[in-house]
């Protein structure tokens, strides 16, 4: 009888005993002083959790305000290699079955890390003064010291867009943290307006195809008797209200947008309209698809952290109102004016100019991947055989371009680059995912 109850005790005691086993990185996150963890499940990981991280908000007074920086953490193993996103904006979207292509790549760890000043990495006090590039930069180095105490394997850093941006200037602060960088598709500019932009689209695509796209913009903005309630109606059916901006400026914002967008995210131009045969109808729909009224909206306000960025250090694009100003409602269209309010935003171009200097001096072990179709594309990375890094363009493609996305040749070049840097025997198979 003893000899049951005591089978029956330790039966109904072991689930205990496990639910109560904290494993290495469970153990590491939770010790880490003022950090929240939640365990997330994830078929994907081995072990999935997100963490809020105490950062200062000035890495120069880490006696004043903190602010803590949202990570995903995706486990594989303490010796396999980790690789650190870090994302140009929020990360809300974030869950435990995404891989970034590194990490897939690579079989390895994956922190992605949340920008600060975005999603729910905003310091209680909100002072702009805070949110620069070095701020940024001491973030990931922080990041990267805490975690290298239990990730012992090779590093790199990776990121997309702005998040491109933004692990280039990781490795301009920091050089020797990282083994290997990989941005995707992000810009270098050198300025606050870097002309290349503007000469980018006076030789994208075909000299037909650019004159249709303007040809377009001309039929938008001629006939806003007939388009403009259009805009409004199918605006308002899709729920985007305009408080900040009356409808028609949106309207002509959207117009002056058309080229930028339709280059950066489609670049197909056998889906131009034909002015030959088509309405007012389809030329409303094909503006609203290429440019969303949302960035027009108040829903658009927490990317105004990047306005802010764009135009304190990091450099953005305008318009050319000029062949239009006879159709617009305003003289200037400034993408400035998407800026916070209240925040002081005055451009300080020493960064950039630090950048153009870090750039010129051969930096080692960086993959740059761009479209040859994205406006973005124009002031990225410049990079001559023997530099110590390398650069890939697909070939007429758009913000989307990925390892995947080139061609054979220059995935092996990648894969190659990898291999010597890393250390590593890799032999991803491309076509089979």
């Amino acid at each position: 009888m003893k000899t049951i109850r005591s089978l029956i005790f330790i039966l109904l005691f072991i689930p205990f005993l496990s639910v109560g086993q904290e494993t290495k990185l469970l153990t590491f996150l939770k010790s880490i002083p003022g950090a929240e963890v939640k365990k997330v499940d994830s078929s994907v990981w081995a072990e999935f959790y997100v963490l809020m991280l105490p950062q200062p908000v000035d890495h120069s007074n880490p006696g004043g305000a903190w602010f803590k920086q949202r990570i995903y953490v995706g486990h594989r193993g303490y010796d396999r290699p980790t690789v650190m996103e870090t994302e140009g904006y929020g990360a809300e979207w974030m869950n435990g079955y995404l891989v970034d292509e590194p990490a897939e790549i690579l079989n390895a760890n994956q922190l992605y890390v949340e920008h600060r000043y975005f999603g729910a990495s905003i310091p209680s006090k909100l002072e702009w003064k805070y949110l620069t590039v070095e701020q940024d930069a001491a973030d990931y180095h922080t990041i990267r010291k805490l975690f290298g105490e239990i990730y012992t394997g090779k590093w790199i850093t990776t990121g997309v867009s702005k998040g491109g941006q933004t692990a280039t200037e990781y490795k301009v602060f920091y050089p020797d943290d990282v083994d290997v960088t990989i941005p995707y598709v992000a810009p270098l500019n050198y300025s606050l307006i870097d002309k290349r932009i503007e000469k980018h689209f006076r030789k994208v695509g075909t000299a037909a195809n650019r004159k249709q796209i303007r040809d377009i913009q001309f039929y938008l903005l001629k006939n806003k008797k007939t388009t403009l309630p259009l805009y409004k109606e199918i605006c308002t059916y899709q729920g985007y209200t305009f408080t900040e901006l009356d409808t028609e400026t949106a309207f002509d914002y959207s117009v002056l947008e058309l080229p930028f967008s339709f280059w950066q995210y489609t670049a197909d131009c056998s889906k131009l309209p034909d002015l030959n045969n088509t309405s007012p109808e389809k030329m409303v729909a094909f503006l609203i698809k290429i440019v969303p009224p949302f960035w027009y909206t108040e829903a658009a306000h927490p990317f105004d952290a990047a306005n802010y960025q764009f135009y304190t250090q990091l450099g953005y694009y305008e318009y050319d109102e000029w062949p239009f100003r006879k159709y617009l409602k305003m003289k200037d269209y400034p993408n400035s004016a998407f800026a916070p309010r209240g925040a002081d935003v005055k451009w300080d171009g020493s960064y950039v100019h630090k950048l153009k200097r870090f750039m010129k001096n051969n930096p080692q072990h960086m993959i740059f991947v761009y479209g040859e179709s994205d406006p973005w594309g124009a002031t990225g990375a410049e990079i001559k055989p023997g530099m110590g890094s390398i650069k890939e363009v697909m070939a007429h493609g758009t913000h989307g371009a990925t390892i995947r996305t080139l061609n054979p040749d220059q995935q092996a070049e990648v894969v190659k680059a990898l291999n010597l840097w890393l250390g590593m025997d890799l032999h991803p198979n491309f076509k089979s995912n």
